[in-house]
């Protein structure tokens, strides 16, 4: 069984010689090759690239939702390459939290339901949960809206709400694929904001993939993926202004 205990406070990010390839019939797509990357524990890292790249098959490799064709992803400084079906899916409920482009809130179920349903999948008491989803909704700016569905959200409200959602299991590792994606320019500015300012407060280790290079700026590392391969980009280009 695998030991994902809370005790554990370190959540490195490691890609070793992966590779990923698809099978389309007698067609053979190469995703990732002999891609190599290390996060360090509480590092805010942005993963840039057109649409199509790889970057959302990147952080499913990391998030156990797919897996490698070669190579080795580490997580916390343990190979998974031996995770059952069941270690994933204790890893990614203990120690992953994952914000998407679409929010994949559940239509029927006020904000308040929907970020307690991490909760719930680990049958926490509902006093905590009640607690820790307030809690968790004033911190993303949102606690205002917790008896609203989705509906009735607008577009940053309901990414905020998702985002509380990914962080209320208080989780080690953040994955947020292009959660700007469906945002106007000023709102995706306050949500990447957001999801820096929280996870520096509680120390998460943040990999976000994005084709934004507005989203970029302030990360601790920032790199592109380009046919496949991982290219670490300096400091200076980081900040540089997003081409049109």
């Amino acid at each position: 069984m695998l030991d994902v205990s809370r005790g554990v406070s370190v959540s490195t990010v490691t890609l070793d010689h992966v590779c990923k390839v698809y099978e389309r019939g007698s067609v053979t797509v190469s995703v990732l090759r002999d891609a190599h990357l290390h996060v360090a524990s509480g590092a805010f890292c942005v993963i840039m690239g057109p649409s199509g790249s790889g970057k959302s098959t990147l952080l499913n490799l990391i998030a156990g939702l797919d897996t490698v064709t070669a190579g080795d992803v580490w997580l916390d400084g343990r190979s998974t390459r031996g995770f059952t079906d069941a270690d994933w899916t204790r890893y990614r409920r203990e120690s992953i939290g994952m914000v998407f482009q679409a929010f994949h809130l559940v239509p029927g179920l006020t904000a308040a339901e929907n970020v307690g349903l991490p909760l719930r999948l680990q049958k926490m008491s509902s006093p905590v949960i009640r607690q820790r989803v307030g809690e968790t909704l004033e911190r993303v700016g949102v606690q205002h809206r917790a008896g609203h569905r989705p509906s009735e959200l607008s577009g940053g409200e309901q990414q905020r709400v998702a985002l509380a959602r990914a962080l209320v299991h208080r989780p080690r590792i953040l994955l947020a694929d292009e959660p700007t994606g469906n945002l106007d320019s000023q709102t995706a500015k306050e949500i990447v904001g957001l999801i820096r300012h929280v996870s520096k407060e509680e120390s998460h280790t943040v990999l976000l993939v994005t084709h934004s290079a507005s989203a970029a700026q302030g990360a601790d590392h920032v790199y592109d993926l380009c046919d496949g391969q991982l290219h670490h980009r300096s400091s200076a280009r980081a900040d540089a202004p997003e081409k049109r």
